[in-house]
């Protein structure tokens, strides 16, 4: 099937669907080529699953994605370039201490000797290095809460990707909420809120998108949303760009959000068997934010995050009395990689005629990552430019 760079013309209309963070990235790179771009998002918001939310007493959390990461070099020239500052959240990301308690030496010395693991899971990847008990369990949970996945179904090779990275490394937001990224981008784009996208027909000459009982036409468009999204395409997708659908598979999280009495300093507490961690960090003025954040990944690290079982990790802190904020992704948080349902990168990413697709599930190496959508947003606008 041609490429969508087979049609490129000045003025060429271009539809995305989706106003995630790669729906966005592509829709500003398409503007910026000398696209028309209408955006269709079904959700009566931007950013997908970036979500920022303030709480009562000021403090801004993230409901979705949120830590930048150090080699998030793209999110980082995204919000220099949209003038949105990023902060030191305080919160080490890489070095969070588990409960019940390990010999720090102990840890350290097991977390060195993971990032060669390449065969089997993660789990038998594990227990082949000889490491005990509780060392073996601190590494498994932390992986899989950032996973969102039991280590028995991950392969081992994860164990050296970028979002299980271990260590004291320094983690940043954007100031004000990361979903002030997609405002910024949207607020330059026609982007079109409660439009959900029922059909998408295709040929070599352009694209017949309906939204919201309505046809609009265009010659290019672009895929933005998760994999587990239900959209018809007219003719069907090459066998090989759905069968890679089909197989993305994606990671169980949740967050809890717990106002506090008084500001706490940056903090970072694992709970092994609970399969989450709770946390606190500063504000962007440095001042400590008076909220305690858990997120938990895998399906037994959602059903385990309670108020009570969060209060109980952290003995240390003093609880206001105010509802706690919950979020979750039932429908799936992220993308994962399985043994029995490998992610294929090249065919996910690979335009069909005048359709370009993008997404974290998408990114190859920076799946499940906002880097990743990032990234995914400007290669498919690439693709089609």
């Amino acid at each position: 099937m041609a490429k969508a760079a087979s049609v490129q013309i000045t003025g060429m209309r271009a539809i995305v669907v989706g106003a995630g963070l790669a729906g966005l990235a592509a829709a500003d790179a398409l503007a910026a080529g000398g696209f028309e771009v209408t955006v269709f998002e079904a959700r009566d918001r931007v950013g997908g699953r970036v979500w920022s939310r303030t709480l009562d007493d000021g403090s801004v959390v993230e409901l979705g994605g949120e830590f930048v990461l150090p080699p998030d070099d793209v999110v980082r020239r995204t919000a220099r370039r949209l003038g949105l500052p990023l902060y030191e959240k305080g919160t080490l990301y890489g070095d969070r201490e588990p409960r019940p308690p390990v010999a720090r030496e102990e840890l350290l010395a097991g977390i060195a000797r993971i990032g060669g693991a390449r065969d089997g899971t993660i789990r038998s990847a594990l227990e082949g290095l000889g490491l005990s008990p509780p060392v073996l369990e601190a590494i498994a949970a932390r992986v899989e809460v950032s996973t969102g996945y039991p280590a028995h179904e991950q392969p081992a090779s994860v164990l050296a990707s970028s979002g299980a990275g271990f260590g004291p490394f320094p983690s940043h937001g954007v100031a004000g909420g990361n979903q002030r990224l997609a405002l910024a981008f949207a607020r330059h784009l026609r982007v079109e809120l409660s439009a959900p996208v029922e059909r998408v027909a295709w040929s070599d000459d352009g694209v017949h998108v309906r939204a919201n009982g309505a046809e609009h036409e265009a010659e290019a468009c672009v895929i933005a949303v998760p994999a587990y999204v239900e959209l018809v395409f007219d003719p069907p997708l090459p066998e090989r760009k759905r069968r890679a659908l089909a197989a993305v598979r994606y990671g169980h999280a949740a967050k809890l959000f717990l106002p506090l009495a008084e500001p706490a300093e940056p903090s970072a507490v694992l709970s092994v068997p609970g399969r989450f961690w709770a946390y606190t960090q500063r504000a962007p003025d440095g001042s400590a934010l008076p909220v305690l954040s858990a997120f938990a990944g895998s399906p037994l690290g959602v059903e385990s995050l309670t108020p009570e079982a969060v209060r109980e990790l952290r003995p240390d802190l003093t609880f206001a009395d105010a509802e706690p904020v919950r979020s979750e992704w039932p429908e799936g948080a992220y993308s994962v990689r399985l043994l029995e349902s490998p992610l294929d990168d090249e065919a996910l990413a690979e335009p069909v005629g005048p359709l370009a697709f993008a997404g974290e599930h998408t990114a190859g190496e920076w799946h499940a990552l906002m880097e990743g959508a990032l990234r995914s947003g400007e290669r498919a606008a690439r693709d089609l430019i």
